[in-house]
């Protein structure tokens, strides 16, 4: 390809509404352009601190071996987005290999991506394969779910008149109180009935087995599809402890690891049933095409995380429908004005409780909605 990078922009974007809840970041966003001479461009982002991951992008080199990215990347031709990310990876290694430097490089590696697609004028879908899946079954992840039963019957119920089928509850501060957990947690499945499918994401709530182990036996009998992220990643005994103990899948990947190496010694344990990559931070579409690759002939799962705008969700749409097996897509219920509106063309639920990939439109097929850019982008940009 003879499109050549020519400029790119590090946009720190603040939700009027709020600037921090406790485990909510859809009210910041770094959104990352890059420019091809060919008039287009790509776009990404990462579920990471935006100032972080400017810097990361924006700063001069330190050494050879510890440069800016943007500098790495300014007057090279588009011809292999991996190439790139290889090139990205070897000269931040100095001061990366993990963490906030691999989210930088996700954020970079989509937008590289999404105008490599709109260059050559074909969906994303397409390098991960043929496309399998026209139609997606999403599921609303609700956070934070409200405590008393007469709140969450309002708060979710709202989602099930929407369409949904599909509902991912987190472990709340008051999951503590044991006996109002169990409680809420017979009364959620009664009101929602057998039929919606239930999840859980314990998303670091508790850090140990012991304080999981009580709620086995319920969320088995309330038939949960999966359990994500149920201890913190250095704590890997528990992962196994918990895996011994119940046929429920567990999910891990989606709150800390970077890259398919991080992820090796889990799949080696025999714990990693769903792998949960936040394809934002685990290192883009080029490292998740590598996941893709180490777990084809294991029956280990991917269902990407994604907690995020419309952007994250339209990578993982076109990841999942060019994987054989129909897995079910994260949908951010989130009210920030980011998450909701950051796109022209925001992705529908179907009365299905299905959300349609965007294959007839090249690259990640999302519109950017510029006027709220321009209104939510920090002074100074």
């Amino acid at each position: 390809m003879s499109v050549r990078i020519e400029n790119i922009q590090v946009l720190c974007l603040q939700d009027p509404q709020a600037d921090y809840v406790r485990f909510e970041g859809s009210y910041q966003n770094v959104l990352v352009i890059v420019h091809g001479d060919n008039g287009l461009y790509g776009i990404g982002e990462s579920d990471s601190p935006p100032a972080v991951i400017k810097a990361l992008i924006d700063a001069p080199a330190y050494n050879h071996l510890s440069c800016g990215l943007a500098g790495l990347l300014k007057g090279e031709y588009l011809d292999d987005p991996v190439r790139l990310w290889h090139k990205m990876f070897k000269h931040t290694s100095w001061h990366g290999r993990h963490g906030v430097a691999i989210h930088a490089i996700s954020a970079l590696d989509i937008a590289l991506w999404d105008l490599y697609a709109r260059s050559e004028g074909k969906p994303l879908l397409k390098y991960f394969g043929p496309q399998q899946h026209r139609r997606l079954p999403a599921y609303a992840t609700v956070y934070p779910m409200k405590e008393q039963p007469e709140s969450f019957k309002i708060q979710i119920g709202e989602f099930l008149s929407q369409g949904f089928r599909r509902i991912k509850i987190c472990v709340e501060p008051w999951w503590h109180d044991f006996d109002l957990a169990c409680s809420n947690l017979e009364e959620l499945r009664a009101f929602i009935g057998p039929d919606i499918e239930l999840m859980l994401d314990v998303a670091l709530e508790f850090q140990h087995y012991a304080q999981l182990e009580p709620f086995v036996d319920l969320l088995e009998a309330l038939d949960i599809k999966w359990l994500e992220a149920p201890f913190p990643l250095d704590n890997p005994g528990d992962h196994q402890r918990l895996k011994q103990r119940t046929h429920l899948p567990l999910g891990v990947g989606d709150l800390g690891l970077t890259t398919v190496r991080e992820y090796q010694p889990w799949l080696d344990a025999g714990v990693v049933d769903i792998a949960q990559p936040d394809i934002t931070m685990f290192g883009g579409v080029s490292e998740v095409m590598k996941l893709q690759n180490t777990l084809a002939d294991t029956d280990s799962r991917i269902i990407p995380h994604g907690y995020n705008t419309d952007i994250t969700i339209a990578v993982n749409a076109h990841f999942l429908a060019a994987q054989t097996i129909c897995e079910p897509l994260e949908y951010s219920t989130s009210p920030s004005e980011l998450r909701r509106q950051l796109a022209l063309n925001p992705h529908q639920l179907d009365d299905d409780g299905m959300i349609a990939v965007r294959s007839e439109l090249p690259g990640l097929g999302v519109d950017l909605n510029w006027e709220l850019v321009r209104e939510c982008a920090l002074p100074g940009q």
